[in-house]
């Protein structure tokens, strides 16, 4: 049966067509902060471009893998939150960008693109998940940048189970029951984390011993969470310890193969179901579009988080190499960034419509939290230390805000709901 034709995702035009391509957690705040905001006489039209119509759960794609199985999971179902709105979403591909012709091409890789005019375009597509060139990893490791990751783990510590109960012996059934994380940063940590706190419990109710369970965290500098002050550190070595987790630290991954990871130093971690958790890098397609960008392939912005020879293109979020007037160093790629920087271009597009001066964007970071295990957490906040329940209800508050700010209080009590529910 053949594809129905995707739909045309804009005619011609004579309004002030804002493009915004990226639904992640900045241009969904930008393409809501704009809608709310401006006025009939701005003479703005929205057009959000977006291949999927479900915003990943980046947030808790530790509870998704580990937790009960769910078919299908969103943080943001995007034809909801735009329901009400002046935003018009495609749900198509960017495929290229001429920035002389102010023209975007939207489509399929092979096809003819349809091409689409703009007055504004704001680049938020995001990052993907970045795996080196080690020998065996990307044949034997799952990542851990999407629900369908996550899924594809679930469906990875089921099929591990299910070969464990069924072996007789004990040291081959230790070894189908290894669950070996690559990489000490947060994610690497939440996921861990999640493991090591919930897997006893499943191997209880499928009929094996929790004693058997053996989950490792292994990451090549001496310590974990670099981007934690040391106190959060130690405190969250101790909770991982304390769960049963093992740490391999202070060794690089030299190679993978089946159901093992050989490190530098020549020691072996059995490793039956792998999960690399070892970084991301800005959207690959953004170097193909003929703007300025760093050694990371992010694109270059200037402090309006505009292209330098390009002033009516912002880039912002992942894909965005912006850099702290105050420090002079590129952001990390932070929701909160993202956030903050949907909600300034938002403004500074109302500014330009309405013949005004556009503002600097000046970067806050408030704090930062990660979870180590569903129910229990490390961060600080305002310079303040914070560990144990209280940081992790100050982590899941700040997915909340996030709900809130762009469906309202009855999506943000609806996720809220759901969250608790996978937390269990």
């Amino acid at each position: 049966m053949t594809e129905p034709a995707a739909a045309t995702c804009a005619e011609p035009s004579n309004h002030r067509r804002v493009v915004i391509a990226g639904a992640g957690y900045g241009g969904t705040t930008l393409a809501v902060n704009l809608a709310r905001k401006m006025r009939p006489s701005d003479d703005i039209e929205i057009l959000l471009i977006e291949p999927n119509p479900c915003q990943q759960a980046l947030s808790e794609l530790d509870l998704v893998a580990v937790g009960p199985s769910r078919p299908e999971f969103c943080e943001l179902w995007l034809p909801s939150v735009f329901r009400d709105m002046s935003v018009t979403v495609c749900y198509n591909r960017l495929e290229d960008v001429h920035a002389e012709e102010r023209v975007v091409i939207v489509g399929q890789p092979g096809e003819e693109g349809q091409r689409v005019e703009y007055w504004r375009l704001v680049l938020a597509t995001g990052a993907v998940a970045f795996v080196p060139p080690v020998p065996g990893l990307e044949e034997h490791a799952v990542t851990m940048w999407s629900v369908e990751d996550a899924q594809e783990l679930q469906r990875r510590i089921e099929a591990a189970f299910k070969r464990a109960a069924k072996l007789s012996d004990a040291s081959a059934r230790r070894r189908m029951l290894s669950f070996t994380v690559i990489g000490g940063g947060a994610t690497g940590v939440e996921i861990v984390g999640t493991l090591g706190q919930m897997l006893p419990k499943r191997a209880r109710d499928a009929g094996l011993d929790p004693a058997d369970i053996n989950v490792r965290l292994v990451e090549g500098r001496p310590e974990i969470l670099y981007d934690l002050p040391q106190r959060q550190r130690a405190r969250a070595v101790d909770r991982l310890r304390s769960m049963g987790v093992e740490l391999v630290l202070g060794s690089m991954v030299d190679r993978v193969e089946r159901g093992q990871i050989v490190l530098a130093s020549g020691d072996r971690v059995d490793a039956e179901v792998l999960v690399f958790c070892g970084g991301a890098k800005a959207d690959p397609d953004a170097i193909k579009w003929g703007l300025d960008f760093d050694n990371s392939g992010r694109l270059i912005c200037d402090e309006h988080l505009c292209s330098p020879h390009h002033p009516e293109i912002y880039a912002i979020g992942d894909v965005a190499a912006f850099r702290d007037p105050a420090t002079n160093k590129t952001l990390p790629m932070l929701a909160q960034f993202a956030i903050r920087e949907g909600e300034h271009t938002a403004d500074n597009l109302l500014r330009e419509a309405r013949g005004e001066a556009t503002e600097p964007f000046h970067p806050h970071m408030h704090g930062e939290f990660v979870s180590v295990g569903p129910r229990w957490g490390v961060g600080w906040m305002f310079n303040m230390n914070v560990s144990g329940i209280p940081a992790i209800i100050m982590k899941r508050l700040t997915y909340v805000m996030y709900w809130r700010s762009v469906g309202g209080i009855r999506l943000a009590w609806k996720r809220l709901r759901e969250m608790l529910a996978m937390a269990r």
